[in-house]
């Protein structure tokens, strides 16, 4: 008799931490998505493929998020990088996004890796992607506490992560990576 309780105590405690997985990564409104995306669509910051097609369940790169930024921010047309060298031995100069993480690079909105490289072509992860955009915000060196709780904590306080409920590691879609970008558009600093 001992042992059945224990196993449905078990059994309960099984399902509440399912419960709360599934919420910390539940999926983000459509509506929600679509009304950002299309927002950031029309202010030239996001576009399609050569079809013309968002592509918003695909996951996002670390160069196309940086990208986003960078367009969001104006900095491609304001900065200059014609005698800059680039800081990371993995983004060579055929590389799509060769400016646009030059560029990003001498903004001080990314770091790159100890090793020297920056990993365009890898899935950006919620924490990464929120860093990103407080360094935008200038609040990059003001955060304290421990990677990746004190991202995550100022993130939702200004509302940054308003709408997306994710672990730290949750890798981003583009249509995550919109409302995301969208949501630093429309921060009230008041």
């Amino acid at each position: 008799m001992i042992k059945l309780g224990k196993s449905k105590l078990l059994i309960a405690l099984i399902a509440v931490f399912m419960l709360f997985a599934t919420q910390a990564n539940a999926a983000v409104d459509p509506s929600v998505i679509e009304k950002s995306a299309n927002s950031l669509v029309k202010l030239g910051i996001m576009h399609g493929d050569e079809n013309g097609n968002l592509n918003l369940g695909n996951d996002i790169t670390r160069c196309e998020f940086v990208a986003l930024v960078v367009r969001m921010m104006g900095y491609e047309e304001t900065t200059d990088v014609s005698n800059m060298e680039m800081p990371f031995k993995d983004v060579l100069q055929k590389h799509w996004a060769y400016k646009t993480i030059k560029v990003a690079f001498k903004r001080g909105i990314i770091n790159g890796y100890e090793d020297n490289t920056f990993r365009p072509n890898e899935k950006v992860n919620f924490a990464e992607a929120q860093s990103i955009l407080l360094r935008v915000l200038n609040y990059g060196n003001t955060l304290s506490g421990k990677w990746p709780d004190n991202v995550m904590n100022k993130s939702s306080e200004l509302g940054l992560s308003k709408n997306l409920n994710f672990q730290a590691n949750k890798k981003l879609t583009r249509g995550e990576a919109s409302v995301l970008i969208y949501n630093s558009l429309t921060i009230d600093f008041n």
